[in-house]
């Protein structure tokens, strides 16, 4: 396989690439266990946004921030936890910070205050940030480069079942035992999960890999800071944070203050848009290979996402009909193509930085996803001051947030390499 840095071309083997059969399923239905646990539980705050908002008497700004305090954390531990896989490896890191995040949701739980239930966010958040990128670290470390698009697409669509079972069947079961029960029950899994992760995964991505002398690429500045890197940030933070931001909680408001539609209602659209993100990661595992060997490298397929995703939002904006709903499910199909951006960055590097190089990438989607929930909420409360009405705010809010995602497709396109390496 060819890796780039910003200086040389190297050529890099993979001495693990024999994991095979039982053991590789058994491997990575482990990390699927925490990964299944993070999405459900970033997510679960769109379905149970009335519900907490009612309970715990909380404005739209302190909605947003209750549910942004998990991706502030999350955010903040990509760079920590980048270190310690490329140190510790995947098992140790992993199954140490479930711990953390099992904690946290029993906080949560727990809570009766929204300082106290922040801090249960924050601590899943901090618990789960490996939960993704300790899996693709494993796997860039393990397995061959041709096998990476379909385990990353393996990996979201476990996350897409996650995010499902956070709509419909997460509102359903706070009607019936409460919300407090689902993350006390959550806190139980996510244990069970890290004692998964730690007994039923290997140490192959600690093996000796060659060490190779770039010390220009592997401080975070350098990271950034590096072509590649910095052709992807601005889409990482504003479309693809913006989007995770629309799924994991303002969908739900929009649903049920713009379109006028019940709690129950908005969750079974939010069950729909999820049942159709995991069929489309699935079919995308298959397809991403062939259009690869078609001449479509990575880099257009994301360009494609990242062009639909503001046309989408627009015609949503536009559209002042309850049948606009629909256009929730209109983003399913580049959704997959859009999360390509990370494995485009990682194929780019080394291996033995792999783990930089995906938490990297990982802290700028989270940080978007943390400052457009939040502004988001800003937003509409400050749009409320000036006088507008509550769908008129979420209009101009989400507005704003499409104008951020052409200037970052303008810049995607603009930085493109004269000669592509990601094909």
């Amino acid at each position: 396989m060819t890796v780039y840095t910003k200086n040389k071309i190297i050529k890099e083997t993979n001495p693990n690439a024999a994991i095979t059969g039982l053991i590789a399923l058994r491997i990575f239905l482990a990390f699927a266990s925490g990964y299944f646990l993070s999405y459900a539980l970033r997510a679960v705050n769109a379905a149970l946004a009335p519900v907490l908002a009612s309970d715990l008497n909380l404005s739209a700004g302190d909605l947003g921030w209750l549910s942004s305090g998990y991706f502030l954390a999350f955010a903040a531990m990509q760079i920590p936890v980048g270190i310690w896989l490329d140190r510790y490896g995947a098992r140790r890191t992993e199954s140490a910070l479930l711990v953390v995040a099992a904690i946290g949701a029993a906080l949560v739980g727990l809570g009766d205050s929204l300082w106290v239930n922040s801090l249960g966010r924050i601590l899943i958040g901090a618990g789960v940030a490996p939960c993704l990128m300790a899996s693709y670290y494993y796997f860039r470390r393990c397995f061959p480069a041709a096998h990476q698009p379909r385990l990353v697409m393996s990996m979201l669509l476990v996350g897409a079942t996650g995010a499902l079972v956070a709509t419909q069947p997460a509102l359903a079961m706070a009607n019936w035992l409460g919300w407090r029960q689902i993350y006390i029950f959550s806190s139980g899994l996510l244990f069970l999960s890290a004692l998964a992760v730690y007994f039923f995964t290997t140490d192959a991505d600690r093996q000796k890999h060659e060490q190779i002398d770039h010390k220009d690429i592997t401080s975070l500045w350098g990271l950034t800071s590096h072509p590649i890197m910095v052709r992807i940030i601005p889409a990482c933070i504003f479309t693809i944070g913006g989007f995770s931001a629309m799924q994991t909680l303002w969908a739900g408001p929009w649903l049920t203050q713009t379109l006028g539609m019940s709690p129950e209602q908005a969750s079974v659209v939010l069950l729909y848009l999820n049942a159709s993100l995991m069929l489309s990661y699935f079919l995308m595992g298959t397809a991403s290979p062939w259009l690869i060997r078609k001449g479509l490298s990575l880099s257009i397929q994301s360009l494609i996402a990242l062009i639909w995703i503001p046309i989408v939002f627009m015609i949503m904006i536009l559209w002042q009909s309850p049948e606009s709903w629909i256009c929730w499910l209109l983003f399913s199909p580049v959704i997959p193509a859009m999360f390509l951006l990370q494995t485009q960055a990682a194929l780019a590097f080394p291996g033995h930085v792999a783990g930089r190089i995906l938490t990297t990438s990982n802290l700028m989607i989270f940080v978007g996803t943390f400052a457009v929930q939040w502004a988001i909420g800003v937003a509409i409360d400050m749009f409320n001051q000036l006088g507008l009405t509550q769908t008129a705010a979420l209009r101009m809010a989400f507005t704003c947030l499409v104008g951020l995602q052409v200037l970052s497709l303008i810049w995607y396109v603009m930085r493109a390499p004269a000669r592509t390496t990601l094909s």
